[in-house]
């Protein structure tokens, strides 16, 4: 059992005009991880990014980030990526919405989530939303859920002579490191990667 076995936070963030804000977060610990995003931006040419990795794993582990980001002035930007493995007996869930209201003209508005399952028992529950009320807008948004990887991804590792499990071990660590990789602290990035190449380790090993 997890040291802590559960984790809820909720998290309000108003933006200024012209401000600019990343968000990241990595979650593999406790039992249930549940997070409550909302953002709001409150004038123009105001930019936000948003990255998240969750893994789920053993014990019917749960994870579930439910998000909402409110554009109401014109040419904001904002960008959102959910990435998930879901393990053993885990259970993601991802609730995001992003709402482009009528003053939020010209727009460049984004949304991707991508989810892996990795076991019959593992569960994956998403709901993207992308409202788009302005009418000059750039917006686009996209949900994958796979229970393999891109066989097009593993040819190439093994066509270089690289073994089914070593490919298949670097393109899941790959899919993780996405995320991971924009945490602005080189000390906690190194520590977030190490964990994750562990914990799919164990994973793998019990599926």
């Amino acid at each position: 059992m997890d040291i802590i076995s559960l984790i809820s936070c909720v998290f309000f963030l108003l933006q200024n005009t012209s401000s600019k804000y990343e968000f990241v977060e990595v979650s593999t610990g406790a039992r249930l991880n549940r997070h409550n995003l909302h953002i709001q931006q409150l004038g123009p040419e105001t930019e936000t990014e948003l990255s998240t990795f969750h893994l789920t794993s053993q014990n019917k582990q749960i994870h579930d980030l439910h998000s909402r980001l409110i554009l109401d002035h014109p040419r904001g930007f904002s960008r959102q990526l959910h990435k998930l493995i879901a393990c053993g007996t885990g259970n993601g869930i991802f609730d995001g919405n992003i709402q482009v209201n009528r003053y939020a003209q010209q727009t460049d508005a984004g949304q991707q989530t991508k989810c892996l399952l990795l076991s019959p028992k593992a569960v994956v529950n998403v709901k993207p939303n992308l409202q788009i009320i302005a009418d000059d807008v750039k917006c686009t948004h996209g949900a994958a859920i796979s229970g393999d990887l891109d066989p097009n991804e593993l040819f190439y590792f093994q066509a270089r002579g690289v073994d089914a499990k070593t490919a298949t071990d670097a393109l899941l660590f790959s899919f993780g490191a996405q995320v991971i990789n924009r945490i602005p602290f080189k000390a906690v990035e190194k520590k977030a990667l190490a964990q994750l190449k562990e914990l799919l380790a164990v994973s793998r090993q019990n599926n």
